[in-house]
Formats: structure tokens, sequence, C-alpha cells
């Protein structure tokens, strides 16, 4: 026989604080990213309801390459690398993130596979914001939807001319190697 729940209002009272406790953590650390700084209180809160706390240990996989994106990470400690895999099976790193950088954004405006990988190199914690129910919010409010289009963006145009950089920086190299 299965035993029937036992309602006990001390558990029930605690697990409640302690929901709303994570929301304003967590509403705390969003605060703190480029993304989320000029953002309502009320939003922020919000985007908080919807988010999830996840901590990996060094040499965690978060995504592969190629995977289905469906979440948008930000990073509360540690350092997540974000890599691509290369020629011959080997792996290039693309930049290390630390506390209050974003990643996983792109899958916000397309349904394509992840571009790269993403592996904690220390033990770290990410808050995950699924895209489904952050576009949802989006959706409901065009002003918060507009903000946070123009900040992906910038972030977006940062990390390409870094990418442009690395680039550049490859070619010279192989050039020099060549004569």
């Amino acid at each position: 026989m299965s035993q029937a729940k036992v309602f006990d209002p001390d558990l029930e009272v605690m697990t409640y604080l302690q929901q709303r406790r994570d929301i304003l953590d967590q509403s705390a650390i969003l605060r703190n990213t480029d993304l989320f700084r000029e953002i309502s209180e009320e939003d922020l809160k919000k985007i908080a309801a919807i988010s999830t706390s996840r901590k990996h240990k060094k040499g965690d996989i978060l995504f592969q390459e190629k995977s289905k994106g469906d979440e948008l990470f930000i990073v509360v400690s540690g350092c997540i690398a974000i890599n691509k895999n290369v020629a011959g099976g080997r792996k290039r790193n693309l930049g290390n993130l630390r506390s209050g950088e974003i990643f996983g954004e792109i899958s916000l405006f397309d349904t394509e596979p992840r571009s790269a990988g993403a592996e904690a190199i220390e033990d770290s914690e990410v808050i995950v914001v699924p895209n489904g129910k952050f576009l949802a919010l989006l959706n409901e409010k065009s002003p918060l939807a507009n903000l946070i289009q123009k900040k992906v963006i910038n972030i977006l145009c940062r990390r390409l001319r870094n990418t442009d950089e690395m680039l550049n920086e490859g070619v010279i190299w192989g050039f020099k190697m060549e004569s």
C-alpha cells in the first residue's frame, strides 16, 4: 500500500521561502550580466523564475558541438571553455567564459545545431534559461524583447570581432610557416 502524503505546513513554508530566496539570488546574478543589466527588477524576477541553477565539475561537458540548442547559459562561478572541433579530431578553444558571461545565445535566434561545444574547465555553476519559456516571456513584453535583442546583437558582434582577430592571427601565422 502506498502511504498518503502528510501535509507539513512548516516544510511547505520552508520550501516556499527557499524558492523565493533562489529567485532573488538568481535575479541578483542576472543583474550583473551585460545581457540583463538594464532590465527591470520585475522582469528579472520573471526570468529567474523560469531559470535553474546547475553545478558542473571540472571536465563536465555542458553540450557538444552540433547538439540541439535549446538553452541559454549564464556563468555564475568557475570557467567554461567554448571549443570548436577542427581537422584531425582536435579541439580549438574559442574562449573561456567567467562569472557574468553568457553562452548558448545563438540558439535564441535559430534552430540550427550548436556551433561549438562547452566544457567546464573548473568546477562551475551556471544559470540555465530554457529558450521556449524565455522566448514566450519576450513575446509578452515587446520593450523587453527589443532590449534583449539589442544586447545579444552587441555580444554576437563582439564575439565576431574576436573570431575575425583569431582568423587573422591564424592566417598570418600560416603565411609565416610557409615562407
